[in-house]
Formats: C-alpha cells, structure tokens, sequence
C-alpha cells in the first residue's frame, strides 16, 4: 500500500490511528497489538498477499533463532551466522538474482517473481539481522513475544522506508505506548503533513527536473547538465526526509518515538559527518553489523580504510544490484578515506568545507541515479561543453507540476499571452527556493518541543490538503524501491 495515497491518508490511517487507542484503552495492549498486527499485514500484503508468505516464514525463523541465541548465547555465534546468511540469501535472491545473471550468458533466462518478493524487503531483512545480533549481545530483551517480533516487522509506519528498527527498543513501546497525548496528535500530525509535503509537492517538482534531465542526457546544455543533477540532489533529499517525518509523525500520534534517522544531511561539512545525518540507522547498522566486526579503527591506518571501503561497497550493494550504485558507494569510501588520512594535516574553513562536501555529494548522486554509467558520464561530461548560458525553456517548462504548469499558463496569457517569461522564470525560481530549505531545521527536531499555534496548523492544513490534491501521478518514494 503506497502511503502517498487517498486510500492510505484519508482511510487506513485514520482507522488505524483510532483503533488503536480505542482498543488499547477499552480491552487493553493485547487486543491493541493483535489489530496493530492485522493492519501491518493488511499494508504489507495489499499488493502482493502472496509475499506474506515469505515474509512470515523468514520472521519465524529469525525469530525463534533469536531466542534460541539469547537463551544460549555462548555457543550461539554459528546461529547468529547462520540466521543472518539465511535472511541475506532471501534479500540476495529477490534483488541481485537479475544482476548476477546480466554478468553471466544466462542474462534475462529468470526473474524472481516480484509479487512473492515483501514490502521493504532491504529494511525488514537488516532489522531481523539486527535482532539475531541483540539477541547474541544480550540487547534485545527477555520479554519479547512473537506477536510483539510480528507487530515490528510487520509496523506499517517504518515497512516501506525505515528506519532500521531495533525490536528491542520498538517492541516495548508497542506493548505500553505511551498515554494518549493531545500535544503528540498534533506534534505527530504536524510533522505527517510536512513530511507528505515535502515529498508530492517539493520532491515532485525536483522529480521533474531530474527525469528529464536523464531521459535528454545526450542533448542536455551545460546549463541544464549542473540542474538536473541539482535536482536529483534536491529531489533525494525532500523525498526521504520527507519520508522520515511522516514515518516519525506517524509513530507520535499512535505514542511511539522511532529513532532519528534524517538530520541536515545537506549542511555537513565533511562526507563522514554527512553519513552521520543521512540515513542514520543504515549507517549504526553496517557500523555495529561489519564495520566493527571487521576490526574497526582498531589495526591500524591500512585495515582501518579497508573496513571503510567495504562498507560503502556493500552500502553501495544494498541500494541496488547495478555498477552504479557500486560506484557511488565506492566513491564515499574513498572520500571517507581520504578525509581520514588528512585529518589533522588539512583544515579547510567552514564555508569551503561545506561548499566542497555539498559538490561531491552532488557528482556521487549522478552514478546513484543513471540508468547506467555511460549515461553518468555523459550527463557529467555535459558540464565541460563549451556555451554556458541560460537554461533552455525545455528544461523550465519541464519543471512544474501540472497544476502549477496550467496556473502559469492562465497567468502569462492574462498579462502577455505572446510572453513566456512568467512560464520560463517561475519554475526556475524554485531552485533557490529548493536550496533555501536545506537551512530550515527538521521538523522532527521542531517536534520534541512542539507547540500548537495558528500558523503551523495553518501549514500543515495546507500540506495536508495540496497533497491530497495532487497525490495523482506522484511515484513511490525512492527508497522504497530499496
């Protein structure tokens, strides 16, 4: 079930949000997790109920080899091995089944059957790998029944995107939320509709740029080169955060905190402080998962880059089974890498460190998004061309929405129907607009002392209401393609 829909906002949500503290509150947390875990296999199953087959097989399993490990955790490290094998062979076989054969003369001779592959299988496979860890390290809690384990991994707030759960933190709260708040409804709810905000009516126009940008990548002036990877820049970063604030807000209004996995990321000033704001609970995982167990920081300079490099490699290889991805995984390797040899050689001032830090983002992202690297390289290649100049009017008239297309449109040929400036400068202004964004605070950090006032409920109505507006037309998010 995609959340940017009528169905989602203006039924299942609702519905949910209200069962959950009617029953919570009139038959107690038991009756309010069994419907909790209906209403996670009603979101995780409506597109493919045959998925929940494999979905509740692999949650079985890890979950009863967690207890296993945790009740014998000094002979459980073969099944810590063996559990998180299993879960990656199923992640392995679903996504990179394809890409193993492209390099192999079997290319295209099978494809594993989408409508058995589970909603968010990327994120529900690290979560289930995280349990069998805390299990061994004796984090995961001793009270953790399989209706609390179904309740997580099936909890439709974080199945689609995130973030990266730890059962033992989600589980509790889940049991014994907390009281109902009037101050978490509206903290919740506001940060629900900035975040729905972000993705259909920011994110959306971005969209526009980037896609077509890279479906004109060959044809593409210097000038529309430099936007279309500034938009992909912007449209990445409106869609998750905007996917991380209604995951958040969701959780509020039900009285459970998910951990804070989007913070700025476009204000850091290195690429390590940049993995320390973007996809946060991606990051604590491969951290705890392989970078440590890898030996860490802890045998020297050699190894200690080593380590990094697999990480980002294998980050590169989670997003996707594509060179690309591998390439821009490599690519934060090697940064990190190098900001770790420099430190304490090299200082650069804030503003440089910043303004650095944001371009080579900006190029990594490029290799993320191309449909292959030759169409990478092109599109980069397109900003060494000779004629720079203003964007071409293709690439402004792309950028809007439709119904912000049509509104210009009425307004230019009320003023000066034989212009087009109004349609040209309108669209473009929303770059700058875009960029001046990136300073505002996460709502999430807004939230922790939220207030109710006129003006934010003003806003979120308005958020609430465009998006809905314009739900048609509007593609996943982008992570949920991971």
């Amino acid at each position: 079930m995609n959340v940017q829909s009528h169905l989602f906002v203006l039924a299942y949500l609702p519905l949910a949000l209200i069962l959950w503290r009617v029953l919570g509150g009139r038959l107690g947390n038991r009756a309010a997790r069994l419907f909790l875990l209906c209403a996670g296999v009603v979101f995780c199953g409506w597109e493919s109920p045959l998925s929940l087959l494999v979905l509740g097989a692999e949650g079985a399993v890890s979950y009863a080899l967690g207890r296993r490990i945790a009740r014998d955790r000094s002979r459980g490290k073969p099944l810590l091995w063996t559990g998180a094998l299993l879960l990656l062979a199923v992640l392995a076989f679903f996504k990179y089944t394809g890409f193993a054969l492209s390099l192999t003369p079997l290319e295209g001779a099978f494809a594993p059957p989408a409508w058995l592959a589970p909603l968010g299988l990327s994120f529900v496979t690290f979560q289930q790998i995280l349990w069998l860890r805390d299990c061994y390290d004796g984090a995961a809690g001793e009270d953790v029944s399989p209706l609390d384990y179904a309740c997580c991994v099936t909890f439709f707030a974080t199945a689609t995107c995130g973030p990266i759960t730890r059962v033992g933190e989600l589980a509790p709260q889940l049991r014994r939320p907390a009281p109902f708040s009037w101050d978490d409804l509206a903290a919740g709810l506001y940060c629900f509709a900035l975040g729905l905000g972000k993705k259909v009516m920011v994110a959306g126009v971005f969209a526009n740029g980037a896609d077509f940008g890279y479906a004109h990548v060959w044809d593409l002036s210097p000038m529309d080169s430099a936007l279309t990877i500034l938009c992909y820049t912007l449209q990445i970063y409106f869609d998750f955060s905007g996917y991380c604030d209604m995951a958040s807000g969701m959780a509020r209004m039900m009285g459970v905190k998910l951990p804070v996995n989007f913070n700025s990321p476009y204000q850091a000033l290195s690429v390590r402080d940049f993995w320390g704001r973007w996809h946060i609970t991606l990051s604590t995982f491969f951290r705890q998962c392989v970078y440590i167990p890898l030996g860490g920081n802890r045998e020297g300079t050699a190894a200690t880059c080593r380590n990094i490099m697999i990480v980002f490699l294998l980050s590169g290889l989670w997003h996707g089974a594509g060179w690309g991805f591998l390439i821009w995984g490599a690519l934060h390797g090697l940064a990190q890498v190098v900001e770790r040899l420099l430190k304490g050689k090299v200082s650069l001032p804030k503003p440089l460190a910043w303004a650095l830090t944001f371009l080579f983002v900006n190029i990594a992202w490029v290799f993320f998004r191309a449909d292959s690297v030759s169409q990478a390289l092109a599109l980069l290649g397109g900003l060494f061309q000779g004629g720079w100049g203003l964007p071409t009017k293709e690439f402004a008239f792309a950028l809007p929405l439709k119904v912000m297309s049509e509104a210009l449109g009425f307004l230019q040929n009320a003023v000066n129907p034989a212009g087009r400036a109004l349609t040209y400068w309108a669209p473009l202004a929303l770059l700058p607009v875009g960029l001046g964004l990136l300073a505002l605070p996460n709502p999430l950090a807004r939230a922790e002392k939220f207030r109710p006032t006129a003006w934010r409920a003003a806003l979120t109505t308005l958020c609430l209401a465009g998006a809905v507006l314009l739900f048609a037309g509007v593609d996943t998010f982008i992570y949920a393609n991971f």
